[in-house]
């Protein structure tokens, strides 16, 4: 008896725990776009972007497509005693596909680490649309701006 009560109480905390993952396929669907522009002016405007958005860029490779940028790690002001401190990376990957058309897929990472007590550490992909929304319609304006310039 003891033993089936345990299992049940087992069973109902595990399923309490359970979050609502992406499956590759979906994160990489929300992680994409589809830019109009040239490979050059998408590169320009991604680096213009994240640096918008306060990253600071670490690496980047024209030739490969790949900027990696972070933000530098920051303390959550809503952490007094323990406090919490956090920092952002970002990677993207641009790849021209037709002579205007450029395939982007932006990979953010939040990474938190408590400051006063040893390694306790998480990270966590980032899964929210409406940023991902903000990041690419000011890249794809960014790229328009560059476009016109050129003309």
């Amino acid at each position: 008896m003891k033993k089936n009560c345990f299992a049940i109480l087992l069973m109902m905390m595990s399923s309490g725990c359970a979050t609502n993952q992406l499956t590759a396929l979906q994160r990489r669907q929300l992680q994409s776009r589809e830019l109009q522009g040239t490979f050059e002016n998408a590169y320009k405007a991604n680096l213009q972007v994240l640096q918008d958005y306060g990253y600071v860029i670490k690496n980047s490779d024209y030739q490969s497509g790949v900027i990696q940028g972070e933000t530098g790690v920051k303390k959550d002001k809503n952490y007094f005693w323990n406090a919490l401190m956090i920092n952002s990376e970002v990677t993207a990957t641009l790849e021209q596909f037709g002579p205007n058309t450029v395939k982007e897929r932006l990979s953010l990472v939040n990474k938190w680490t408590r400051a006063y007590y040893g390694s306790d550490a998480k990270s966590e992909i980032v899964t929210d649309p409406e940023l991902f929304r903000r990041i690419y319609d000011d890249i794809q304006k960014e790229m328009f701006v560059r476009e016109n310039l050129n003309k």
